[in-house]
């Protein structure tokens, strides 16, 4: 998440983990709104309007798996679920 640690405040080159504790189930895209609010330069990166489309290079991953569907956005999230947010590549 390099691209991303400045967003939330974090220097350096080390992993920047976050653990977020929810009072209900949410989904994967709640949680993504939720710290777009939180974190407002995030949200810059993350959404590419006010309809909170994701922007296309930003990659959401759920314990381990792209979630290419949009669709699975809107999976509610259990406990000890992670999710990490990274940039697509492209090129050859």
């Amino acid at each position: 998440m390099s691209w991303l640690k400045e967003d939330f405040g974090h220097d350096g080159f080390d992993n920047l983990v976050l653990e977020e504790t929810v009072s209900r189930e949410i989904s994967v895209m709640d949680l993504t709104y939720l710290m777009a609010s939180k974190y407002p330069k995030f949200g810059k990166k993350v959404f590419a309007d006010p309809k909170q489309h994701l922007f296309d290079y930003c990659l959401v991953i759920l314990n381990g798996n792209i979630v290419s569907n949009p669709a699975e956005l809107n999976k509610e999230l259990k406990e000890g679920d992670t999710v990490k947010f990274t940039p697509a590549f492209f090129g050859g």
